[in-house]
């Protein structure tokens, strides 16, 4: 009987111990998301009437998108390390500049991407506050646009070199109520480049296009 009771205690300890250490919980919210890169000028075949165009390409205004996953916290002391995979939708806006007879309306496209995130951020607790950074690799699903039947081959050539994986970096701060309710605000930074280039009209233009974003969201932990 003893023990029995000695090992009862000892995997209650333990229980206890590890829901101390490890956590893990699902979250969602909202991105805002916006495209950088320089503006360039491309000389464009218009496939609907052969005409050749001088145009401006140039980042437009944030979107916002939304996401959802699953995240693990692993705590030790005052350090935590939370991993997490996320799927996200997010979207950006670029302006189509000095085509002919193009309304300021049908000249913003909208580019949107469907990818799998997976931030690993490192930080500390202070009592129920956070602060964390670490880095992000980012997997694109898929993208579709958003445009103008004038522009969007233009725009679809734009976005069909987008690399399949990316690297960028998060920082951000955080807070947990009652230790289950995780509320997270986050700023994330491309490191590397969506596309080195792209391919319009049989030519290559360099760019050094990176996507930035807010990250809001909340979580319940498990």
């Amino acid at each position: 009987m003893k023990k029995i009771l000695l090992i009862i205690g000892v995997l209650f300890i333990a229980n206890v111990t590890f829901s101390q250490i490890f956590s893990f919980g699902v979250k969602g919210g909202l991105n805002s998301t916006s495209l950088s890169f320089d503006e360039f000028k491309v000389d464009w075949h218009d496939p609907a009437n052969s005409d050749i165009h001088d145009i401006k390409i140039k980042p437009h205004e944030s979107e916002f998108g939304y996401h959802f996953g699953i995240f693990g916290r692993i705590k030790v002391l005052a350090i935590f390390i939370q991993p997490e995979i996320l799927f996200s939708s997010v979207g950006s806006t670029i302006k189509i500049d000095d085509y002919p007879n193009l309304d300021d309306a049908k000249s913003i496209a909208t580019v949107n991407y469907n990818k799998m995130d997976i931030p690993i951020l490192v930080g500390m607790k202070f009592g129920p506050a956070r602060i964390g950074l670490g880095p992000v690799a980012t997997f694109n699903l898929a993208s579709t646009v958003d445009a103008a039947d004038e522009i969007k081959g233009l725009v679809e050539d734009y976005t069909s070199v987008s690399n399949s994986a990316t690297f960028g970096g998060q920082i951000g701060l955080g807070l947990d109520i009652l230790k289950k309710l995780t509320i997270d605000l986050r700023y994330e930074f491309g490191l590397s480049k969506i596309a080195d280039g792209v391919s319009i009209g049989g030519k290559e233009y360099k760019t050094d296009q990176r996507q930035n974003q807010i990250v809001a969201s909340i979580g319940f932990m498990f």
